[in-house]
């Protein structure tokens, strides 16, 4: 009996250092197949691909691909599996592992985008951002965290998928892992967009209302709105652009139209 080849932990390291750094291979043709083609390299040493076994290697993964980098480290640890498999095993086919790709990274690139671009980027950036004004040090060590998340976010993928091989799936499935992280992230992300409304947006007016020729006469609408809810005016702005967004409109053009009624509203003497 041939004895099973597997492939030796350091090349699968190799492949997950990578694999952090596979999505800036990119082409407008197939996007992130370059990427993917070079993190199967030590995968396919490891299992002794040479000559046309090397070149199919190749050609199997030289294919449209295009997921979320951290998520799709997960897909990266199957495919290392499946290659192993078919090392060992012809009748495991081309087809069997390109279909497995293309089933996955669709999903895996829209929960990724959405959870990390769309939630944990913003909120690490906004953070730091924050600090930054403020002249700490510690803008520039949050900011950095992203950095640590691309590497823990892509090391337990890649190896969990590794391990559990092409079975990953259903057991993604059973246990609804990503309708957890789904939910986890809208959670995260209205938390934090409503302290950050409270304490980035900077919006008061000086308007007085039933005011006479008296001295200090009159009621401060700021004062007023304060009493029924602080920070109204930044809560309500919020909600402006969120109708806005809602109606199709351009990011761009809400923020000119934004500079516009700034300029209005501070010549009327309505905002602070």
């Amino acid at each position: 009996m041939a004895e099973q080849k597997k492939i030796d932990e350091l090349a699968l390291y190799g492949a997950f250092w990578r694999n952090n750094n596979f999505a800036g291979n990119y082409n407008f043709e197939r996007l992130m197949a370059l990427g993917m083609t070079q993190v199967m390299i030590p995968i396919f040493r490891s299992l002794g691909y040479t000559g046309d076994k090397l070149k199919d290697g190749y050609k199997r993964h030289l294919v449209f691909y295009n997921t979320h980098p951290y998520f799709g480290s997960l897909i990266m640890g199957v495919m290392a599996a499946m290659e192993e498999a078919k090392a060992n095993d012809d009748s495991i086919t081309t087809e069997v592992i390109n279909d497995f790709k293309v089933a996955m990274m669709g999903p895996f690139a829209g929960v990724g985008d959405s959870f990390f671009w769309g939630t944990v980027h913003p909120i690490i950036l906004a953070i730091a951002a924050n600090l930054a004004i403020e002249g700490s040090f510690m803008g520039v060590v949050v900011a950095m965290l992203i950095g640590v998340l691309a590497v823990v976010g892509t090391y337990y993928p890649f190896f969990w998928g590794y391990k559990g091989g092409i079975g990953i799936v259903e057991q993604i499935r059973s246990s609804q892992l990503l309708e957890k992280f789904v939910l986890g992230a809208k959670v995260v992300a209205m938390t934090v967009a409503g302290v950050m409304v409270a304490s980035l947006i900077s919006l008061s007016t000086p308007v007085v209302l039933f005011q006479t020729e008296a001295e200090g006469s009159g009621v401060a609408l700021q004062g007023v709105l304060d009493s029924i809810l602080p920070k109204a005016l930044p809560l309500g702005l919020l909600f402006l652009v969120y109708f806005l967004l809602k109606k199709k409109v351009s990011p761009i053009l809400v923020m000119l139209i934004l500079m516009a009624m700034t300029v209005v509203l501070k010549v009327l003497g309505w905002i602070a």
